[in-house]
């Protein structure tokens, strides 16, 4: 397998799946899937996957992703440009449906850091996220999830009994799949669009979370999300969620230094 382009650290650190999954050591990055370890590390730009292990870094870095041509695509302005030449290489990645809807409801009011510790609390034997039925019986109060567990335990209850079928997401079109993700206790818009993009690899969502509602206002003008959808739709598209991601890195830079 032809060696992925990425910078892996903008990628694996980026609010995504697994930032909140993988660990870190000596810039290389590994987990446990199925009980079996994986690793990651960035050679001269280009990712290598410990042996046998190819094919899940392949899906996982999204490799037939063509970034110089989604650059060409979403460089429609200073702002965007501007986040593409500071973090160029970043990549989107694509994670397990599950685990994303898992790290993404622990994710509502909260910070990084507590999002990750939330989310290794919920990992099993094989390192891997509980499944639904195991997580609809497991006592969740050690986590300290406050509000976030009742959606937790209500959603795992639901896909544990059938009642929610992630397949079934899959076969629907974006704003239908988006609908029918809201069916979910805790999920919203914001999450939807998040499970829909890390864990569907549906590129044409866009989550609007406090850091990109901040970036449209200050750069687009825009700040209603009925308006920023509308705006993303049109300026972005089929793409909208790269742009989303290259926006929410650099508003985390460069918004939160300006805040007092």
């Amino acid at each position: 397998m032809e060696k992925i382009f990425a910078n892996l650290k903008l990628t694996m650190e980026s609010g995504q799946p697994p930032h909140f999954l993988w660990h870190q050591k000596d810039g290389r990055y590994s987990r446990k899937i199925g009980g079996q370890l994986i690793t990651l590390r960035e050679e001269g730009g280009r990712v290598r996957a410990s042996a046998g292990h190819e094919k899940h870094a392949a899906e996982l870095l999204r490799s037939c992703d063509d970034l110089q041509e989604i650059y060409a695509t979403i460089s429609t302005d200073a702002t965007i440009k501007r986040a593409i030449s500071r973090y160029s290489g970043m990549r989107l990645t694509k994670n397990d449906e599950w685990e994303t809807t898992v790290a993404f409801l622990c994710s509502q009011n909260s910070n990084l850091k507590r999002i990750r510790a939330n989310v290794q609390g919920m990992l099993g034997n094989d390192g891997m996220v509980l499944s639904a039925q195991a997580l609809a019986k497991t006592n969740l109060r050690k986590l300290n999830l406050g509000y976030r567990e009742p959606y937790l335990k209500g959603t795992a209850a639901m896909v544990a009994g059938g009642e929610f079928d992630f397949a079934g997401v899959k076969k629907l079109n974006y704003a239908d799949a988006r609908e029918e993700l809201q069916e979910l206790p805790g999920v919203g818009p914001k999450v939807a669009d998040c499970i829909l993009l890390y864990g569907f690899g549906r590129l044409e969502a866009f989550p609007n979370d406090v850091w990109i509602g901040r970036a449209m206002s200050k750069w687009y003008g825009v700040s209603s999300p009925k308006k920023v959808e509308a705006f993303v739709q049109r300026r972005w598209g089929p793409l909208a969620g790269y742009a989303q991601q290259y926006l929410f890195a650099l508003a985390r830079d460069e918004i939160s230094r300006q805040r007092p």
